[in-house]
């Protein structure tokens, strides 16, 4: 009976030890990952462990764009749910016409342009610590109007750090930028239309930077 005992303090030391390392372990600060990575960023699209580019490189290859996308200074990336998304809009929109009409990337094609992509390419290196606070102006290679942003982010209450948390915004301008604090009116068209970054500065071999876009991000229609 004592073995037993014994036994059983040893087990229950042995399980408060592990989840004491297992949450120390969470709570310890690793140090910076490295955001370089030896692939292009074609490769580093086309290779992404969890096939969220599949589609955009689908697209990359339909207009030859394989090398404009490694030579771009910044290049914002619309994941897959963008593009479907896009599609989805499109599908819906002919399937009032006709319930059995259909809209795929066949479709897509025929209805816009290598700018469409290339509006994704900025002309300028784009990093989230050096975007300014007020949306500015940056030049891409469809010359259309688009800006950056940083924008501080309320803190969560749960959270157990003080260092301010920052989320960099690709902007859809329309007419002209909008104001600092402007308050923007339902359906103005007017009004400009801002993509949130999931994921920013991944540094690629070919140069340049890549920032991955937020999923609920619609391709070409911010």
């Amino acid at each position: 009976m004592k073995n037993k005992i014994f036994y059983f303090i040893i087990c229950c030391l042995g399980l408060a030890y592990f989840t004491s390392c297992k949450k120390s372990e969470y709570l310890t600060d690793g140090g910076l990952s490295t955001a370089k990575t030896p692939l292009t960023t074609y490769d580093y699209l086309k290779q992404h462990k969890y096939h969220l580019f599949d589609t955009l490189i689908m697209v990359i290859d339909h207009y030859n764009m394989k090398q404009e996308v490694n030579g771009a200074a910044t290049f914002f990336a619309p994941t897959n749910y963008s593009i479907n998304s896009y599609l989805k809009i499109k599908r819906d929109s002919v399937r009032l016409i006709n319930e059995n009409n259909n809209y795929g990337l066949a479709d897509m094609y025929k209805d816009i342009s290598a700018d469409s992509l290339r509006m994704y390419i900025s002309k300028s290196r784009i990093a989230l610590i050096t975007t300014p606070l007020q949306a500015t102006i940056v030049s891409n290679a469809a010359n259309t109007k688009t800006a950056v942003q940083r924008i501080l982010q309320p803190k969560p209450s749960e959270s157990w750090s003080s260092a301010p948390i920052y989320y960099l915004y690709y902007i859809r301008v329309r007419g002209s930028l909008d104001p600092p604090n402007a308050t923007a009116q339902p359906n103005d068209p007017n009004v400009d239309l801002k993509a949130q970054c999931q994921t920013t500065d991944i540094e690629p071999s070919s140069g340049g930077m890549l920032h991955v876009l937020s999923n609920n991000h619609t391709f070409i229609r911010f």
